[in-house]
């Protein structure tokens, strides 16, 4: 199988991403950094910006399968976010429990909510990490964090597996204020 449209059986389509208005051009930046061969698809839905497939397959970027979405927030997401900021500047309480979750997602990133692109190999991984913060990480500061565990490290998971955490608030598939992991993973071959 050389393109995944050619794959037969079920499979994860895609996930849905937003950037907030203005950030097109920075969240075009992370999933280039990522790996990813970005395509337009000319998709507008109710905006004006039209929808981006971000292909972690540079070779296959079949804009239906195998990719994520990057598009504009919406007005409505846009009033949410906006009263979760205020809540967060008003209620201590609010703003404590928030910075726990925000903490927790940056050091200790197993349980937290995630999609996860997959690598060839651990050096792919420690690759696209280090382009994301070549590229982004003096621009974005603190809405960047890369953690990149390697086998046998305090944290890490399995004898042969490398993960890259990324916590960052530029492309998510949920709340811009809560931010959003995603994991860079090498799968070796058995």
């Amino acid at each position: 199988m050389n393109r995944i449209a050619d794959y037969s059986g079920n499979l994860l389509n895609h996930v849905e991403t937003l950037y907030r208005p203005g950030e097109r051009e920075i969240a075009i930046r992370m999933a280039t950094a990522l790996g990813c061969v970005i395509s337009d698809t000319g998709f507008k839905g109710d905006g004006d910006e039209s929808f981006l497939a971000a292909h972690p397959n540079p070779g296959d970027p079949d804009p239906r399968n195998n990719a994520f979405f990057m598009s504009p927030m919406r007005p409505e997401q846009q009033a949410l976010e906006a009263r979760l900021v205020r809540l967060a500047q008003d209620d201590a309480g609010f703003a404590a429990t928030l910075e726990t979750y925000r903490h927790t997602a940056r050091t200790k990133p197993f349980g937290v909510s995630h999609f996860a692109l997959r690598y060839a190999t651990g050096d792919a991984v420690a690759d696209a990490a280090e382009r994301l913060k070549a590229m982004l990480g003096s621009e974005l500061g603190e809405r960047l964090h890369v953690r990149v565990f390697e086998p046998g490290e305090s944290g890490a998971i399995g004898a042969r597996l490398v993960q890259g955490f990324v916590y960052q608030d530029v492309i998510v598939s949920g709340s811009f204020l809560y931010g959003q992991l995603i994991e860079l993973q090498s799968q070796p071959h058995h």
